[in-house]
């Protein structure tokens, strides 16, 4: 690996800097077909609390990389979120790098 590689490698490696749980909501979105509630998510990734799976929620939003509409068709309005092309960009360089263990999720805590 040249000079140049490992710049590109590194500057990769900054731009998928994504929390554990922001990856856990990444993956569970790149696998759903339709936009999905927050709370449905929270519901299947059990072992993670709900208010951080709400905080990776907002973290992706506002990074671009899921997209969210408010469902007004039940009794309360739901926000559905479904994985955008910059977050399935995000998640696929992800993967590559952890494939190189170049990188691991970071684990912070999110608010």
């Amino acid at each position: 690996m040249n000079h140049s590689d490992n710049w590109n490698v590194l500057i990769k490696v900054l731009l998928v800097a994504v929390s554990r749980n922001q990856l856990l909501v990444l993956r569970y979105l790149a696998e759903c077909t339709t936009p999905v509630a927050g709370i449905d998510i929270a519901a299947d990734l059990d072992w993670v609390a709900t208010s951080s799976i709400y905080a990776a929620i907002s973290a992706l939003q506002a990074q671009g990389n899921i997209s969210a509409e408010w469902d007004h068709s039940e009794s309360h309005p739901r926000r559905m979120v479904s994985i955008s092309t910059a977050g399935a960009d995000a998640l696929r360089e992800a993967i590559e790098l952890e494939s190189r263990q170049l990188i691991r999720p970071r684990r912070v805590q999110e608010a």
